[in-house]
């Protein structure tokens, strides 16, 4: 009996634990100076991370950020794979997928979502983003053919192996 307890205590712990660390991990992450092309400055939006075998990206995490662009069509989703972020994915401590990064018009990343989140969610955290007081231009660059990529890319709502 006691044995029982003290391994259901243990297990209460881990997750709480957990859960903490990964609270901890997400504000950390949004604190970080991070540099993010997917889209261009001056405009808000989701990055959502993910793996081809992810079924919670799939089943929940795509739906979620469906329902989200019909509720505000201002908002651009980018998908982008894990594999195509490393660098991103272990700058940020990212652990799990499906991931969503909350950027604002300035570019800076406001909230890192580890794991699934829905549109109501994602809508309050976008909610508090603003456009910038400013508009960031480069008038003396070309765009490089990345960037035309990039630029590109932000208007795909789906990850490539669902087109």
């Amino acid at each position: 009996m006691n044995e029982r307890i003290i391994v259901i205590v243990a297990l209460i712990s881990l997750v709480v634990f957990f859960r903490w660390y990964i609270g901890w991990r997400s504000q950390r992450a949004t604190q970080q100076d991070v540099k993010l092309t997917h889209f261009p400055l001056g405009q808000a939006g989701v990055i959502a991370l993910y793996t081809d075998h992810c079924v919670q990206c799939e089943r929940l995490q795509k739906p979620a950020l469906a329902r989200l662009q019909q509720r505000r069509n201002d908002i651009v989703v980018v998908w982008r794979s894990i594999q195509e972020e490393a660098q991103l994915v272990q700058q940020l401590g990212i652990m799990t997928v499906p991931t969503t990064l909350v950027r604002n018009a300035n570019g800076q990343i406001t909230n890192v979502n580890m794991g699934y989140v829905d549109e109501d969610v994602l809508m309050q955290q976008l909610s508090a983003v603003s456009a910038p007081t400013k508009p960031v231009r480069n008038g003396n660059r070309q765009m490089s053919n990345e960037d035309a990529l990039m630029q590109q890319l932000s208007i795909v709502s789906a990850p490539p192996h669902c087109l």
